[in-house]
């Protein structure tokens, strides 16, 4: 009788060491590599694996103990729940036998494949729903499994779902939090102006990142494209396997779930692409991609941008719910980065067209009425000089003066039809013109009108276009979009006003009547602004505005001219 209390004393504390020793981390891949561990400690097994369940209760993962790393690759791929395993998955009750091979659902072992006699199965669930099965074989003392093993086996099932179950929840917890950082992150990008093809490489390193995924593309409508429903993709980022060699390369959308996606406008996840041909990516080979989800890029009016696919290779673990929640905001960001810029080319092209209306008005307005009064004046000199009578020397005198003066009038002409040619060129270049530098500037100030609440007053000065080169341009153009977004975000102003001025140097300058810059407002922005004026060999100067509110100077040298 002590004999076997004294059995009984040693089982429960082998069973509360296994069950302290499953419970001390909390990642989950640790802990499920311990839940098999500590399963052959109870009953004293040879040879322990797990078997985790998909979707579809076939086995996607098998993590196992007591075999080599070179045997389980002897062996070859995972049991996928035929033989016994299958009889544990579908009766999810515990299975004893004294002899596996003797069964009738006994599938037989692989070639090099270990000896294995004694069996002892178990179903494990989490949160009250099928997770996988352990499986245990050959006792190490050669004789069976017992009564008291299957009890033990089954008081460590539970406290090792509850374990499984706290660490999926911190693992969800960090998920939560990887994408909560990433979602700031293109939050801040979105509102701060930036390319959206940056926006859309960072969708989808985050995309990856937070799904624990091997690739991820962006893919978009080909302007050249033919029409359809569904109509040729572009990749247009990309992450991962073979990222570069995708960039700019078409999919194969017809019969794919890329193409579904697309038409139909909802999300396609699926836990084994391998074996399907409609999931299939370009570049990809056959087989490669296991977990895959797309989503439709949707936006306003619901009009599909294109694609977001996320992809696991092949047997790896399928994408959970809160992943595919994930990716979906994702998704979401990216219809708004595309939105973005579609609204920018069109603001671009319309500070265009605004811009040529403005130079034809100047033209009509100025060079074309001052070459008008210049003749009349001459025209009158002309008139003076066919009178037969001499003309005294104060008539002499009024006439040159008058000539003098038309001279004048005719070489300002000329030097604002100078400008305003240059304007519309780009100096010292035979290559496609660029959107002009006053066109861009306007289309910043128009895009930002939303989010302040109201339109900035700007007033601009100089040969803008003529002198300012396209490097210094891109600067000024981050330089403004990043002021006018730090103002609608923090300001709470109700009036702004843009300034530039381009004569030896450049000047932007933008004031608003908001509340001021706090002293522990974020200083991240204004060290890129800095950054920036300091590369071109400039200064950057943040102070109190005239009338209150915020001054931004930022002031950059020019290249001289010959």
């Amino acid at each position: 009788m002590s004999s076997r209390r004294h059995r009984a004393d040693l089982d429960i504390d082998v069973l509360l060491d296994a069950v302290v020793s499953v419970g001390r981390g909390l990642e989950l891949e640790t802990t499920l590599q311990q839940v098999v561990r500590a399963a052959a400690t109870v009953v004293d097994a040879r040879y322990a694996a797990l078997g985790v369940l998909g979707d579809d209760e076939r086995i996607t993962r098998f993590i196992t103990v007591g075999m080599s790393a070179a045997e389980v690759e002897a062996v070859g791929p995972r049991p996928t729940g035929r033989g016994i395993l299958g009889e544990v998955m579908r009766h999810r009750r515990p299975m004893r036998l004294p002899d596996v091979t003797a069964h009738p659902k006994a599938a037989g072992f692989p070639e090099h494949h270990p000896a294995m006699r004694s069996f002892l199965g178990m179903p494990l669930q989490v949160h009250g729903e099928p997770f996988g099965n352990l499986y245990l074989t050959e006792k190490r003392d050669g004789g069976e499994f017992t009564e008291d093993d299957q009890r033990l086996l089954e008081a460590f099932a539970s406290a090792a779902s509850v374990a499984v179950e706290n660490a999926r929840l911190y693992e969800e917890a960090r998920l939560r939090e990887r994408w909560s950082r990433a979602d700031d992150e293109i939050a801040r990008r979105l509102l701060a102006g930036e390319d959206p093809d940056a926006v859309l490489d960072l969708v989808t390193a985050g995309a990856t990142t937070v799904a624990a995924a091997d690739t991820a593309v962006i893919a978009v409508p080909s302007d050249d494209g033919p029409a359809g429903d569904v109509p040729t993709l572009t990749v247009r980022a990309a992450v991962g396997i073979r990222a570069e060699a995708l960039r700019g390369r078409s999919l194969r959308t017809a019969g794919s779930f890329v193409a579904k996606a697309y038409a139909e406008e909802r999300p396609i996840v699926t836990s084994d692409a391998s074996r399907d041909d409609r999931a299939q990516l370009v570049l990809h080979p056959a087989g490669t991609i296991g977990p895959l989800a797309v989503f439709p890029l949707v936006g306003r009016g619901r009009r599909v941008l294109g694609v977001l696919a996320v992809g696991r290779v092949a047997g790896a673990e399928r994408f959970r719910d809160v992943v595919v929640e994930a990716l979906g905001a994702f998704a979401n960001q990216a219809a708004v980065a595309l939105e973005l810029a579609e609204r920018r080319a069109d603001a671009a092209r319309l500070a265009v067209v605004r811009d040529r209306d403005r130079i034809a008005r100047d033209l009509h307005d100025l060079a074309v009425q001052r070459l008008y009064a210049t003749g009349l004046s001459l025209q009158a000199v002309d008139r003076r000089l066919a009178d037969a009578r001499p003309l005294e020397l104060d008539a002499r005198q009024e006439l040159g003066s008058r000539v003098g003066e038309a001279i004048d009038q005719i070489d300002e002409t000329i030097d604002l039809i100078r400008t305003t040619i240059r304007d519309l060129r780009d100096p010292g270049s035979d290559a496609p013109r660029r959107v002009a530098t006053r066109a861009l500037l306007l289309a910043e100030v128009e895009a930002a009108t939303h989010a302040l609440g109201f339109a900035p007053t700007v007033r601009l000065e100089g040969p803008i276009d003529a002198q300012v080169p396209s490097t210094t341009t891109a600067h000024l153009v981050a330089v403004l979009r990043e002021t006018l977004s730090n103002t609608a975000r923090h300001a709470r102003a109700t009036r702004a006003h843009v300034r530039l001025r381009v004569a030896d140097d450049l000047l932007l300058t933008v004031t608003d009547d908001g509340s001021g810059i706090t002293p522990d407002a974020p200083r991240s922005g204004l060290a890129n602004l800095a950054r920036r004026a300091t590369e071109l060999g400039g200064s950057f100067e943040v102070r109190p505005g005239p009338a209150g509110g915020t001054a931004v100077h930022w002031r950059v040298p020019l290249p001289t001219t010959s």
